[in-house]
């Protein structure tokens, strides 16, 4: 769980580097900036979806209060990546980056105490996605 007293120093000082006109509130320019000043990687679409769902008073424009939910979802979906990673780690057992039909089909019977069938397995590896970093699942 995230100590809140030092979430909020943190985030803290993290709208006060990106408010560069001091006047509390961070348009989409400063946000963008300041992210890639911070080496926070997102992009212009997601950047612009985050502001518009913490935006609680529809000014265009991010507070602190918003930032600070900001920076929650960011730690939360970091997180939850992490979470993701290991378990990939673990379904990987040949350690190639990739997850064979073979070793999901284990993983799932293992973990989820799931028997898959054949169709339902082949259902799963086209639904995968390449997220960029790993093949996820290769079909063979």
């Amino acid at each position: 769980m995230v100590d809140r007293e030092h979430l909020h120093g943190h985030v803290s000082a993290i709208f006060s580097a990106i408010d560069r006109n001091k006047d509390g509130r961070l348009c989409y320019t400063d946000l963008r900036i300041g992210f890639h000043e911070l080496g926070i990687k997102i992009s212009d679409e997601d950047l612009k979806t985050m502001m518009d769902e913490v935006d609680q008073d529809g000014d265009g424009a991010i507070n602190f209060s918003e930032m600070l939910t900001i920076m929650i979802r960011m730690h939360k979906q970091t997180r939850e990546s992490q979470d993701l990673l290991k378990v990939f780690e673990v379904m990987d057992k040949d350690g190639n980056k990739r997850i064979s039909k073979t070793e999901l089909r284990k993983a799932l019977k293992l973990y989820g105490n799931k028997k898959v069938s054949s169709e339902e397995m082949d259902k799963i590896m086209r639904e995968v996605r390449f997220n960029g970093k790993l093949v996820a699942v290769v079909l063979y």
